[in-house]
């Protein structure tokens, strides 16, 4: 954890299938503490696949998540809200005017802002 207190999210070669489709094949990803990032692709990208297996929805069939450079096992979303790993859904979930952290808050999820 940073001196701010925000930590650092990596994912290494993270693979998730569904039955014989590949969703995720060995993303790699580097979220620098305090740093703010999107996901952008096209329909059926992977993007919610990704961030369900960082918080815990999906188990994923190879790689690691890594916070503050340690290997986490995440079995559910209790385990990813202990670790400070949260979800904000949809865009039409947030609530304008409030900052990330605030809408964390708001949607139930652990935050280290």
């Amino acid at each position: 954890m940073s001196a701010t207190g925000a930590m650092a999210l990596d994912t290494y070669l993270l693979t998730k299938r569904f039955g014989a489709f590949t969703a995720l094949d060995q993303v790699s990803l580097k979220v620098a503490p305090g740093s703010v990032h999107a996901l952008l692709g096209e329909n059926g990208a992977g993007k919610s696949t990704l961030v369900k297996c960082i918080a815990g929805f999906h188990p994923p069939e190879e790689g690691s998540v890594l916070v503050d450079g340690r290997e986490q096992a995440i079995a559910n979303p209790v385990v990813a809200r202990a670790l400070g790993i949260g979800m904000v859904y949809q865009h039409f979930t947030l609530a304008p005017g409030m900052t990330v952290a605030e809408n964390l808050l708001l949607a139930g999820g652990a935050c280290r802002a």
